[in-house]
């Protein structure tokens, strides 16, 4: 569910690299910002850093942070939108699909 007061940021792309690996990334377009100075068309990135001991609350797990040319934005979640959607019941998260990043702020 998206609150109202929460700017949503729309990603073209697919995960790349082992499921746990240092490098795992996600790469793709930006295809729908409501934030100023994100424009559609542009590169993004968005990498997970997991914490690397046992964790005690969610909050604690890991972070998604969203690279967008020199922008760097700490996501409070990051879905995707095309999975789950009629007619699609693909769980490959390295197919292209659409996913919601929801900056954190």
């Amino acid at each position: 569910m998206v609150h109202s007061d929460e700017q949503i940021i729309t990603v073209h792309g697919a995960w790349h690299g082992q499921i746990n690996g240092p490098d795992r990334m996600f790469k793709g377009k930006i295809v729908h910002s409501d934030l100023s100075g994100i424009r559609r068309g542009t590169k993004a990135e968005v990498k997970f850093t997991h914490s690397t001991g046992r964790s005690q609350s969610a909050d604690e797990h890991g972070t998604y942070t969203l690279v967008v040319g020199s922008k760097t934005l700490p996501l409070m979640s990051f879905t995707c939108r095309t999975v789950g959607t009629t007619g699609q019941h693909s769980s490959n998260d390295a197919q292209e699909a659409d996913w919601q990043a929801v900056p954190l702020g």
